[in-house]
């Protein structure tokens, strides 16, 4: 009677045992799951676009290496192109860029913490099964009738001890699995909203990126015309520096003339 009491409290403790392993393993695999897409999509639509930050910087140090020309702005010196785009605006969205790149990295950082954390334990769920299987298959496996056994209560006893200590040191992980798991389902909901901002900065920034490019492509354009023109009117004026010669010349002869018929 003894010996059926344990083998069949044996038996619902370890099965109770890989239940909660089982359960476990599904939870982690789904987490995983989880951890992959955020990084698929940060990858995709934050961390490739980074690249974009110091473009702009770039493109910065170019319009502020072009002199404009005083002509086009009023006669007033020293101006170059930077002077004319809202670089405060830009270097606003750099930062706010910046920033939700960080916070991108520390979410997925605290998510893969937790899952290997909880993968820390699911291992450690897993070793009764590993080093166990053997006795509970011999001792209290489906396939004996517990009702009909004839051996010692003891190896079950022991048996049962190892299950149940085991089971408790299951229940103590508990706590941490709740909190590395409610830190994974409060860590899930930001990611699509803090995708959706970062790529919305991202999108403004390169638009504002082909913009002054644009508007460097165009200066530098507009500057090479008017070099074009100014070389024009000065070929313009060498070719008629003989009339004009021709033209003093002839108003001092008439000049003379007179002078002389007086």
């Amino acid at each position: 009677m003894v010996t059926e009491y344990f083998a069949v409290a044996t038996r619902e403790v370890v099965k109770t045992i890989s239940e909660k392993c089982q359960v476990l393993g599904k939870m982690l695999d789904a987490s995983r799951v989880k951890l992959q897409s955020a990084q698929e999509i940060a990858q995709d639509s934050v961390f490739m676009q980074t690249p974009l930050l110091h473009e702009m910087n770039r493109v910065f140090e170019q319009l502020q290496s072009i002199a404009v020309d005083p002509v086009m702005v009023g006669g007033e010196r020293g101006k170059t192109l930077f002077d004319f785009i809202d670089a405060e605006t830009v270097q606003s969205l750099q930062q706010d860029a910046q920033e939700q790149t960080k916070e991108v990295e520390e979410l997925l950082a605290a998510h893969e913490h937790a899952i290997t954390r909880i993968a820390a334990i699911y291992e450690f769920f897993e070793t009764f099964e590993k080093r166990h299987t053997t006795n509970v298959d011999v001792l209290v496996g489906e396939h004996r009738d517990l009702a009909a056994m004839t051996v010692e209560s003891k190896p079950i006893e022991e048996l049962y001890d190892v299950a149940v200590s085991f089971f408790v040191d299951m229940e103590q992980c508990d706590r941490f699995l709740l909190e590395y798991f409610t830190t994974i389902n409060d860590i899930y909901p930001h990611y699509e909203v803090i995708f959706a901002d970062v790529q919305l900065l991202f999108d403004e920034l390169q638009s504002l990126r082909d913009f002054y490019l644009q508007f460097l492509a165009s200066y530098r354009s507009v500057g090479a015309e008017l070099l074009r023109r100014k070389l024009y009117d000065q070929k313009v004026c060498l070719l008629n520096l003989p009339d004009k010669f021709q033209l003093v010349r002839g108003c001092q002869s008439d000049t003379v003339a007179n002078e002389e018929s007086k």
